[in-house]
């Protein structure tokens, strides 16, 4: 436990050390901003390729791609704002988010096992209650052929996944810890993600509490690895998988071609209905034992990152 709020964590210690600390309602305005701006950029860069995409014809590639192209398009431009942002005016390289070069491949790989550990067992524990059946979809949309446009769908949300850790747990997260303390910069942070999602089509108080929750998640995630690369693969992963592998609806939004198809059976308050899994109690009791588990596992079990190795 000491480990995570320790000022000498590397996700920390370089917004400790800097001299500018906006105030917190600045760097929620900020991160907005950011967002906002990214998300303009994104949209002006993506219209000259609209008839193009209108020209496919194979089903599967006319809906993944325009979805790829979402994803790459409204993520990419957020974190050249982030970039600019640090490089400008805080004087400061991007790998001060957490991007340290010492086992950046091994810290990736174990938040990767860890999004399918934990999306696994939300789908395991719907299957074992019935809450959860095959769905009589698109036959185009689905199956092993969707294997090469899921994959695709794959690229896409590791650039999505990681764009929102970079946002709210590599920038916004440590600055407000920097300023004030670890909680209020974990719980504005993590409050933030949920309001954000709150926007998104079918949501559900149930859905924006269990986002808030992923969301600090996230934070002791990244926290205990001293690193953001394990929170970026995590995020990642469970995303696909939740859409294109398990064919579930991602934050009320639906994924594109799916290798599997799977719709939920059992009340919307268990399994989240409409919105996807993260809108119900079954991945609200998941989060909340990944939680436990990061704050409680044995001190001596504590991962060690050099700053000067960053």
């Amino acid at each position: 436990m000491s480990f995570l709020i320790s000022s000498k964590n590397p996700l920390l210690i370089f917004a400790s050390v800097d001299g500018k600390k906006p105030h917190w309602l600045v760097a929620l305005l900020l991160t907005l901003t950011f967002l906002i701006l990214g998300q303009l950029l994104g949209y002006f860069a993506r219209m000259p390729f609209e008839t193009s995409i209108n020209s496919i014809v194979n089903p599967a590639w006319k809906c993944a791609i325009p979805i790829f192209e979402q994803l790459i398009s409204g993520n990419l431009p957020i974190v050249v704002c982030v970039f600019l942002w640090m490089y400008f005016y805080e004087k400061r390289p991007f790998s001060h988010l957490g991007f340290q070069k010492k086992k950046s491949v091994s810290l990736y790989f174990k938040g990767f096992l860890g999004g399918i550990l934990m999306f696994g067992s939300v789908v395991g524990i719907m299957a074992v209650l019935h809450f959860v059946n095959w769905e009589n979809g698109n036959p185009l949309l689905q199956g092993k052929e969707m294997l090469f446009p899921t994959f695709l769908l794959l690229i896409g949300f590791v650039i999505q996944g990681a764009t929102e850790e970079i946002l709210c747990r590599g920038w916004l997260m440590p600055i407000l810890s920097a300023r004030y303390n670890l909680w209020v910069g974990i719980f504005l942070s993590s409050s933030l993600f949920g309001i954000l999602h709150g926007f998104n089509q079918n949501v559900t108080m149930l859905a924006v509490f269990n986002t808030v929750l992923v969301g600090v998640f996230f934070s002791l995630f990244a926290l205990r690895q001293g690193s953001l690369w394990g929170a970026c693969a995590l995020h990642s992963i469970w995303n696909w998988l939740q859409g294109n592998f398990f064919g579930f609806e991602v934050s009320g939004q639906e994924a594109g071609p799916t290798l599997f198809n799977l719709k939920e059976i059992g009340p919307d308050w268990m399994t989240g209905g409409i919105f996807g899994p993260e809108g119900g109690f079954i991945c609200t009791f998941i989060i909340s034992a990944a939680i436990a588990i990061i704050l409680f596992l044995n001190t001596n079990d504590k991962i060690k990152i050099q700053t000067q190795d960053l």
